[in-house]
This record gives structure tokens, C-alpha cells and sequence, in this order.
């Protein structure tokens, strides 16, 4: 998952953008005025990420250093499934299912 904390100030963003066909204009159509050039930033210009911004940054970044899987916590379930002690709890499981379910939507 990847957060923008340009709060969407991207100047070339082509996330979620479509080509589309070119087709060849009439002869006798005119061609389109170029778009003007976007204003250049002024010596003051700044921008300010608001307090949420700034904690979902850290939050990724500790998202992104963070291992995928608790190898520790898998070595014990593994030894608990060597030894015979390992309980498999259905009505457990299927609450977390419906938990997760309604996390989602």
C-alpha cells in the first residue's frame, strides 16, 4: 500500500488514467490553443502537510520496515504442531472471519 503525501500536487500523475485512440482530424479543422504552461513556483510558495498526512507518512514507513511474517511467532506454532499441543478452535476462526468481513465492507 502506498500513501501520497503530496496531498494529490503531482504535476505528471498518470495514475488512473487511460490512453486513448488518436483519430486524425479533418483537414479543415483547426488544431486545438496549447494548454497554458503551468505558473512556476514563486520563491514563497510551500506546502503544508496537514497532522494526518504527516502520521500516515510514519506510518507507512514503519509499514515498509516491518517484516511480513512473525517468524517467530510461525517456529512456535510449528513446534506446537510437532508436540501434539496445537488446538484448532473453528468457532474462533469463523468470528475472526466475520470480523475481518466487516472491516472490509
Amino acid at each position: 500500500m502506498n500513501f501520497n503525501t503530496n496531498n494529490s500536487l503531482d504535476s505528471v500523475s498518470t495514475k488512473g488514467t487511460r490512453s486513448k485512440p488518436t483519430t486524425a482530424a479533418a483537414p479543415e479543422a483547426k488544431a486545438p490553443a496549447a494548454a497554458p504552461a503551468p505558473a512556476a513556483p514563486k520563491a514563497g510558495d510551500q506546502v503544508v502537510l496537514s497532522e494526518q498526512a504527516q502520521t500516515l507518512g510514519r506510518l507507512q514507513s514503519k509499514i515498509d520496515t516491518a517484516p511480513d511474517v512473525n517468524l517467530d511467532k510461525v517456529a512456535e506454532i510449528r513446534r506446537a504442531i510437532a508436540e501434539g499441543r496445537f488446538e484448532i478452535n473453528p468457532e474462533r476462526i469463523a468470528e475472526n472471519m466475520l470480523n475481518q468481513n466487516d472491516l472490509l465492507g
